[in-house]
């Protein structure tokens, strides 16, 4: 188990050469600086989430009236939507094999084999995952 040091045996400062630190307590000056430029960041990072979900939010509205269009063709919605699912979800799995390097991408390849079909299963694409 490791030792606690005491307060009173630690170094006062933050290790980069300028002492928060003073007497008692916290200088005001230096804490008031490092908390603005914090909040000041979080707020930078407040906008940039806004900014992506206005983004994101135009490109589901694209998203819906081309499924619009394409059940005004005639492609049923709900069975179109779950096909295009599926096809992404098979991309994501050929990336997992593809981030792989290596002997990792050979194991993996002899893991897949030797399930064989089970891997086509909801369980063994759990194990495959697992492995990877």
């Amino acid at each position: 188990m490791a030792k606690r040091v005491k307060k009173e045996d630690q170094e006062p400062g933050d290790g980069h050469g300028v002492s928060a630190f003073r007497g008692n307590g916290y200088d005001p000056q230096i804490l008031g600086s490092f908390n603005s430029r914090i909040e000041n960041l979080y707020g930078d990072l407040a906008i940039e989430k806004d900014e992506s979900m206005a983004r994101c939010r135009a490109i589901h509205q694209d998203i819906d009236a081309v499924l619009l269009e394409a059940k005004n063709a005639g492609i049923p919605k709900k069975e179109f939507k779950a096909v295009i699912k599926k096809r992404t979800l098979l991309a994501k799995a050929e990336e997992i094999r593809k981030d792989l390097e290596g002997d990792s991408v050979e194991t993996f390849d002899q893991i897949e084999f030797a399930l064989g079909k089970f891997a086509e299963t909801d369980l063994g694409a759990a194990a495959l995952n697992a492995a990877a």
